[in-house]
């Protein structure tokens, strides 16, 4: 899944912050399906709270390393995991 095709989804989902999680909920119309909820680590939740519409994964990667402290490559990959996670999610839930 591509920055930009998560940045679309994320108008599909209601989140709220437990602790230092981020719940994800699916819409279906305008009801939350509450049996289907998501729950996002730290990292998970940085990256979904730091996407826009302009995001790029550059900028999105670099935030990243400057904000816990790890290299590019770590970053890179957790960007990519997250991304894939999403995917096989949205795709289970189609």
């Amino acid at each position: 899944m591509e920055i930009q095709s998560l940045y679309n989804l994320k108008s599909k989902f209601v989140a709220r912050e437990v602790g230092n999680e981020l719940i994800l909920v699916p819409l279906t119309g305008n009801v939350a399906q509450m049996s289907e909820m998501f729950t996002m680590n730290e990292t998970a939740k940085f990256i979904w709270e730091n996407i826009t519409e302009t995001t790029t994964l550059e900028e999105l990667e670099n935030s990243m390393t400057e904000t816990f402290d790890i290299d590019s490559e770590t970053a890179s990959r957790d960007i990519e995991n997250f991304l894939n996670h999403l995917e096989v999610m949205f795709l289970k839930k189609r």
